[in-house]
């Protein structure tokens, strides 16, 4: 943290990625409502030179369906998605980039389904009530075939089910402002970066939290905004800190933790040639009376974002001066003992418009060459010397060509 412009570039670490993805969605006119359908396929290889050279193949596909109906003051969404997928899991010796002996292969296979309902209804002209629930299920399963130079036999499978429903209400201050509040449960469940972090299962539990939420979205004048405050009672939230450079991230579950923030986005269309975008995020995220770290923050995420925009557009040309200032940086580790420093960056985006199917683009990003940790991997107690920072982009100018058919 006391010396940034020193590297470490042993290992070549990369993230290259192939991937080919194919959908498809349909809509059908059904009498009052209307039924959407879609099925995917996505392949990809991973090949990402870090603490090891991981080497993954994996395939997933998935199906969902969606139908929509409104009549009168009665609106139902109900629908559901079903996904799967396996991946052939290979890591090596990391020789400078390059694949050296093997050192682990598994074959993970997981899927994911659920079932929604929404139902709306419109009590006045300005007051519409909405009640729904999700059900979803799922399930992680590894074969371990060869792990530390030796050929296993190991089967880890996990599976999970959760169900949680939302209570919400919209109100139409104005044809152009709308009030907003929602009650909703909600869950995640972990993956195999959490269930199998270095080679065999481990007792990782669904992530779920009761969620309070209002706000207000609308235009006036000169003005569009969407502002949200909200306030999450989470429960086993899936967190990870570093034990050392060469070792994965481990997962934990935490016993009670709070989110809470405010979310707010500011538009200002000052003539037809100038707009100022705005977005504003304070995240206050902590432990909530835990046995070993209290009310501590928690670590990575800083507690004030913000962003702006001024678009200048003439004809078929738009320059976009940008910014990102945090003030102060996140906390570093789980005790609360180092916390980064902030920054500010600064960017610049433009184009053309060629034809109506092509642009010209340019996206000068971090003008001033600010030097800073952008990203942090959680430890529990921080030192100077922890290897556990990542640095914002350095100043870079991409450009390109955008087609459209």
């Amino acid at each position: 943290l006391n010396n940034p412009t020193k590297g470490n570039f042993v290992g070549d670490q990369a993230r290259d990625i192939k991937s080919i993805r194919v959908q498809n969605q349909t809509r059908i006119a059904l009498g009052e409502g209307e039924l959407a359908v879609g099925a995917f396929l996505n392949d990809k290889e991973l090949f990402h030179p870090i603490f090891q050279v991981l080497d993954y193949t994996s395939q997933d596909r998935g199906v969902w369906a969606r139908y929509d109906w409104e009549s009168g003051k009665l609106g139902l969404t109900v629908g559901g998605a079903a996904r799967e997928g396996e991946t052939d899991a290979k890591r090596y010796v990391n020789i400078n980039g390059r694949s050296g002996a093997l050192t682990f292969q598994a074959d993970q296979e997981a899927w994911t389904a659920n079932l929604y309902a929404e139902g709306r209804y419109s009590v006045t002209d300005e007051l519409t009530l909405i009640a729904g629930a999700i059900y979803a299920e799922g399930e992680r399963e590894q074969q371990l075939n060869f792990n530390n130079g030796a050929a296993t036999d190991v089967l880890g499978t996990a599976s999970f089910d959760e169900f949680w429903p939302k209570f919400g209400l919209l109100y139409d201050l104005a044809p152009e402002i709308q009030l907003y509040a929602n009650y909703s449960r909600s869950a995640e469940f972990p993956g195999f970066s959490e269930v199998a972090q270095i080679a065999s299962f481990v007792p990782v539990d669904a992530q779920t939290a009761w969620t309070a939420e209002i706000g207000t979205r609308g235009r006036a004048g000169i003005a569009s905004w969407d502002l949200s405050l909200y306030s999450a009672d989470i429960d086993g939230e899936m967190l990870q800190f570093t034990v050392g450079p060469d070792i994965p991230a481990s997962t934990f579950n935490a016993d009670k933790t709070i989110h809470r923030g405010i979310e707010a986005g500011l538009d200002l269309a000052f003539t037809d040639w100038l707009t100022l975008r705005q977005v504003y995020q304070y995240s206050d995220f902590r432990f909530d009376g835990d046995a070993q770290y209290g009310d501590n923050a928690l670590p990575v995420v800083p507690e004030h974002v913000y962003r702006a925009e001024a678009r200048f557009t003439h004809d078929r040309f738009t320059l976009a001066p940008n910014l990102e200032w945090v003030p102060e940086g996140a906390w570093a580790d789980y005790t609360n003992t180092t916390r980064t420093d902030g920054y500010t960056l600064l960017g610049l985006t433009g184009s053309y418009q060629a034809t109506g199917n092509i642009d010209l683009f340019l996206d000068a990003r971090n003008l001033a060459g600010e030097k800073a940790a952008g990203d942090i991997s959680a430890v529990i107690t921080a030192t100077p010397a922890s290897a556990i920072y990542y640095p914002v982009e350095r100043r870079a100018v991409f450009g390109g060509i955008r087609a459209r058919y």
